[in-house]
């Protein structure tokens, strides 16, 4: 889909052009979603009724819970507070039809209580969403990585949770690539690559801050409807966001009024006109809500049509949900860069010959898609392994858990990658060529590749597999790497391996021998530099062959 119809959308991504608006359908497997909260209210308020007074306020919260889900007659007659709400024949009807009127659920009030009492003390919302033991899911990763990899600059989020702070620390260690926003005055500070507006509140500051936090946790309907007027710094700070750039959606049905009115409000600033390009609005969904649909007969007032209104909203829909999306979009990102690099490095290449290598990064991507899945520990898996080549190339080490599991290709997004002019000189322009013909190799069935052991700090990078056997692939971005990846201990001598250096062979490998040495004949350790393979001429077919002898796999 992203090579496809949605292509101007992933590479609208790629470019960092897109605001990633989140809602609480990318925390849905981690946290509970709404029709989950219902439940909560329910069984709470319920528990708490003093069954012998009549006028308990507890059972007077509880049925104007109840009367929101606008009961019919039979099953008024089969509600009996007197029961726990769960053993009621139709609990399950009645939280479903709570999921779209949660915000007026939240904003019952319990007699001689605080407004927010539902909220902070029966749903115990703060420390619910702010539970240390929930680890970030799929979703959440895939934020991090696009984030630490300079693409998604700027996430605007209506959840309460911190798993994607989580996430961040865990591939990026104690790097300062997260800025997040919570307090109005927090827009001041310095922007980081990556920036999170929390702008419904968030568990962790409420629980930490209780007097200034505990009023931003925004769910009540009284809220929802004046937050805008209530929030003159981050409002208008928001709706810059829509004005200025394209608005993907993950996991938000859009539903509240002021999100509602952010984009209104946008659109009567400076609308976007149908078509753009890339599309102005993107939401990942199977299938677009009477929100979104809403949503984008208002923001494209003026072109939203009989005529144009099927086109528009077949522009917008992105069939997939986060979780699949971010992992595509992070692979897609990834790939779109090492083309980049590839190009950076090779700038007299005929355009045939570059696009064969474009094909082999593409063939390469498409064999790691087609086996991962979007969990939570395939997903880390695929980024520690990513974290652990990279490291390897840049400094012959492994990851440190400090500095986090994952290292970035560039921590630019990609139309800003040309000004760089350390990439040309980095080594990473070199890996590029050899992952474009280590793809195309795969491609043709020279070699089939596995990936490294994370568990096993011998394993290289990535496994490649020939007719004379397999072999361990380590990249050298320079010397000083290679070198390292000897005295780290991460490579011997007489390993089958092959180190692939960007630049120029360096002084052979001092003998770290682990084992005897095996069979004699080929010989087990290779080495085979990219800049001295390009130096004899960039014609696609004749450097594959090349380096296949070098690699003699």
């Amino acid at each position: 889909m992203l090579d496809g119809p949605k292509r101007e959308i992933a590479d609208g991504v790629t470019n960092d052009q897109y605001v990633f608006w989140l809602g609480s359908g990318i925390s849905r497997e981690r946290m509970p979603d709404l029709r989950d909260v219902a439940k909560r209210v329910m069984i709470a308020l319920q528990s708490r009724i003093q069954q012998a007074d009549p006028n308990c306020r507890f059972r007077k919260a509880l049925n104007a819970v109840v009367v929101l889900a606008n009961p019919s007659p039979d099953e008024w007659r089969r509600i009996a507070y007197v029961q726990a709400p769960d053993s009621w024949l139709d609990f399950d009807v009645i939280a479903a039809r709570l999921v779209n009127n949660y915000a007026r659920m939240l904003n019952v009030t319990i007699d001689g209580e605080e407004p927010d009492f539902i909220l902070w003390n029966v749903l115990d919302a703060a420390h619910v969403y702010a539970d240390q033991a929930i680890e970030p899911d799929a979703e959440h990763l895939c934020l991090a990585a696009l984030a630490i990899e300079g693409v998604a600059s700027e996430m605007p989020t209506a959840n309460w949770d911190c798993l994607i702070e989580r996430a961040v620390r865990l591939l990026a260690g104690d790097r300062p690539v997260l800025r997040v926003v919570v307090a109005p005055n927090r827009v001041r500070s310095n922007r980081l690559r990556a920036n999170l507006y929390k702008f419904h509140g968030c568990a962790q500051a409420a629980l930490e801050d209780e007097a200034q936090f505990r009023e931003m946790l925004v769910a009540r309907s009284s809220q929802i409807n004046g937050w805008v007027a209530q929030n003159p710094v981050m409002a208008p700070f928001l709706i810059n966001f829509i004005v200025t750039r394209p608005t993907l959606m993950l996991g938000l049905s859009a539903q509240d009024s002021n999100i509602q009115g952010l984009f209104a409000s946008a659109q009567a600033a400076m609308p976007w006109r149908w078509p753009s390009h890339p599309p102005a609005y993107a939401f990942s969904e199977n299938a677009l809500g009477a929100d979104q649909e809403g949503l984008l007969q208002n923001v494209y007032h003026h072109d939203y049509s009989p005529a144009n209104r099927p086109s528009m909203e077949a522009e917008a829909l992105v069939q997939a949900y986060a979780k699949p999306l971010l992992l595509s979009l992070f692979l897609y990102v990834v790939t779109a860069k090492l083309k980049v690099l590839l190009t950076i490095g090779l700038p007299g290449i005929a355009d045939a010959d570059r696009n064969k290598l474009h094909e082999g990064l593409d063939c390469a991507r498409n064999l790691v898609a087609d086996g991962v899945v979007p969990s939570a520990a395939v997903v880390t898996e695929l980024f520690e392994q990513c974290g652990r080549t990279m490291s390897m190339l840049r400094d012959g080490r492994l990851p440190d858990p400090v500095k986090g599991l994952y290292a970035p290709i560039t921590a630019e997004p990609l139309h800003r990658m040309p000004a760089d002019l350390t990439l040309a000189s980095s080594g990473t322009c070199q890996f590029a060529i050899a992952s474009g013909l280590i793809g195309l190799g795969l491609a043709r069935g020279l070699w089939t590749a596995a990936k490294a052991d994370v568990a096993d700090s011998m394993s290289g990078a990535v496994v490649l597999t020939g007719r004379s056997g397999a072999a361990k692939i380590y990249f050298a971005a320079n010397a000083q790497a290679a070198i390292r990846l000897g005295t780290n201990g991460l490579i011997a001598a007489n390993d089958d391996a092959v180190i692939v250096h960007s630049h120029e062979n360096p002084p052979p490998l001092p003998r770290y021998p682990r084992r005897a040495p095996g069979r004699t004949g080929l010989a087990r350790f290779r080495e085979v530099s990219i800049e001295d393979l390009v130096a004899g001429g960039t014609e696609v077919e004749d450097l594959l062959a090349r380096f296949r002898s070098k690699v003699a796999l």
